[in-house]
């Protein structure tokens, strides 16, 4: 009786799963230049991220750096990616980045600081210090997200 109840459990789980990609990969459907561009490169971003968070679980120093550069590398890529009027479906930019520019490069640039904080703290290899800037890296994100993209 466990033992099915278990295959159950994974074979729901691997279902989520599955629609969970098959959502994510619809939200680029239709998407053409700059905009796909750009939501192709939050996608590389959300995995880095991941990857940086198993990373830190396994103590895996140099993977954390490796993916935190290319967080940094794409904080100061960013802005080419929204210029004006690229906010065509199936965009989930907001109005807000064009009405508040200002605002918008400032959450670039805390995002940048993020990332290189995390930088830093990987480079030392104190653990309180790493946990810290990915928990900065993590506000950062939610925070833009928050205010700059549609859920």
């Amino acid at each position: 009786m466990c033992q099915g109840m278990f295959k159950r459990a994974k074979l729901i789980g691997l279902v989520v799963f599955v629609a969970t990609l098959s959502s994510n990969s619809q939200a680029h459907d239709g998407a053409v230049g700059i905009v796909k561009e750009r939501m192709d490169k939050f996608k590389a971003s959300e995995r880095a991220t991941k990857t940086i968070k198993q990373a830190i679980s396994l103590g895996d120093t140099a993977k954390i750096l490796t993916e935190a550069k290319s967080l940094v590398s794409w904080s100061r890529e960013m802005e080419a990616y929204f210029p004006k009027n690229t906010n065509q479906a199936p965009s989930e930019a907001r109005d807000e980045i064009w009405l508040m520019r200002d605002d918008f490069l400032s959450a670039i640039q805390s995002f940048d600081d993020a990332a290189q904080a995390l930088i830093d703290a990987a480079a030392s290899e104190d653990t309180g210090a790493v946990d810290g800037a990915f928990e900065g890296l993590s506000k950062s994100c939610k925070s833009c997200h928050k205010q700059f993209r549609l859920d």
